[in-house]
């Protein structure tokens, strides 16, 4: 497992997933999706887990702030978060899916936490998790 995804915490995958829809890495290049791949004993499982779900919850958070009444900065402010989490799930579902083991557990976590009803953030949330599979 490379070391930036060992040592990695929530806000080193904020800063990388400020780079979506874009190349998405932590700070020596690895994707997301590796880390989840190469996250094969139950120790670093469980440490990666805790680093995107902390990550994705603060995106949810955010995701939710910008409320249909909410200014424009505020709106715009959600739907990047969106995007984010979006890419963030499509990610985690990437290298869960070159695996046989617990990390579906948590691509599936991580997409509960990515859903919302309708509307600007929503598309971009969708936008996000295909971007993600496609290249998280």
């Amino acid at each position: 497992m490379p070391r930036a995804c060992i040592e990695a915490q929530s806000e080193d995958v904020l800063q990388a997933l400020g780079r979506a829809p874009g190349v998405v890495a932590l700070g020596d290049g690895t994707r997301l999706s590796d880390c989840v791949a190469y996250a094969i004993d139950d120790a670093r499982l469980q440490a990666l887990g805790a680093t995107l779900t902390t990550a994705a919850d603060r995106l949810a958070a955010r995701m939710h702030d910008g409320g249909p009444d909410g200014d424009a900065d505020a709106r715009l402010a959600a739907e990047r978060a969106a995007l984010q989490l979006g890419f963030l799930a499509g990610a985690v579902t990437r290298g869960a899916a070159r695996t046989a083991g617990f990390q579906g557990d948590l691509a599936d976590r991580i997409a509960g936490t990515a859903t919302i009803d309708g509307g600007a953030r929503r598309a971009a949330l969708l936008r996000g998790r295909e971007a993600g599979r496609s290249g998280g």
